[in-house]
């Protein structure tokens, strides 16, 4: 009883929490864009793959990223990389690690970094003057879940932010708060990220892109086959509603498809932002590929390409 009890207050206290984070979302959405928006591009090819719609599922090391709360459905040690090279040369990439402490505590360390490549710059005069220096954004962090009860478990992330234009610096710290109940053939996530400092450039503050997001994973079928869906909240900038379905054979092949929706921008229907993917676990290693094709909000074909080694069980 007092269990129960306990798991219905956690719970009610976390839907308060978020439910005063979707008010303030109501109040600065016309705000403006914030800054270092690479912290909103997802990662891991799974994820993409999906749509986004990874807030409930979050069961590897990119947890850390997505929802620190489903770090505990770690069975052992994980390490994961990421990569995609985005428009116009654009790298990024994504290394985490995590690792089970207890049978009910999972720690992780993971860092994002954007490469911006070689950027020529001009004088006065518009004439070349080569580089012009270090471009780049990183976040780097910790994060922690913790498993409450068998169903529930609890997370949190601290992360620091630089991003670099010019060989000039802003840095910020943030937080990222998650949720993840899991129930029969229902997973359920609760989410916000980027909760924190503004970044400073020449005395102007740059709000970072916080978000909250809510999501839904079932098992109709057994494990073989899952459905997710998700809606994401940013605070100073686009409501998106995402889906995403996976098929696999023998929890060892993996075929993935899925959407992601932005109803306020012009011109994007349901069936665009449609994304692709495959999967396969051989021993130790999972090797996950997305493919997201362009259109009418994206200048070409995205290829992500994700790597886990899982250390033990």
């Amino acid at each position: 009883m007092k269990r129960s009890l306990f798991r219905i207050l956690v719970i009610w206290g976390f839907v308060l929490f978020l439910s005063a984070l979707l008010g303030r979302t109501t109040i600065a959405s016309d705000n403006g864009r914030a800054s270092a928006d690479f912290l909103n591009i997802g990662i891991s090819a799974r994820s993409a793959a999906l749509g986004g719609a990874f807030t409930s599922i979050a069961d590897d090391a990119s947890a850390s990223y997505w929802n620190p709360g489903g770090l505990t459905a770690l069975e052992g040690a994980q390490i994961s990389f990421s990569h995609f090279t985005w428009y116009q040369g654009l790298n990024f990439n994504f290394l985490g690690a995590a690792f089970p402490v207890s049978d009910r505590l999972t720690l992780a360390v993971n860092t994002e970094y954007l490469s911006y490549g070689e950027i020529e710059g001009y004088d006065a005069d518009d004439n070349p003057i080569g580089d012009i220096g270090s471009t780049y954004d990183l976040a780097a962090g910790v994060a922690g879940g913790y498993r409450l009860t068998d169903n529930l478990s609890v997370g949190v992330g601290l992360k620091y932010i630089i991003v670099s234009l010019a060989n000039v610096k802003a840095t910020a710290l943030a937080a990222d708060l998650g949720l993840r109940f899991q129930t029969g053939k229902f997973l359920i996530g609760l989410a916000s990220s980027n909760i924190g400092q503004s970044l400073t450039f020449y005395d102007a503050g740059n709000k970072l892109p916080a978000n909250i997001r809510a999501g839904l994973g079932y098992r109709p079928f057994g494990s073989s086959f899952l459905v997710s869906a998700e809606v994401e909240n940013q605070f100073y900038g686009n409501l998106a509603i995402k889906n995403g379905f996976e098929f696999n054979y023998h929890q060892r092949y993996f075929i993935r498809t899925g959407y992601s929706f932005f109803p306020s921008q012009d011109g994007r229907n349901l069936g665009q932002s449609m994304t692709f993917g495959v999967g396969a676990l051989l021993g130790a290693a999972q090797f996950d590929y997305s493919f997201s094709p362009k259109e009418n909000f994206s200048a070409e074909n995205i290829h992500r390409i994700s790597i886990s080694l899982r250390m033990g069980n």
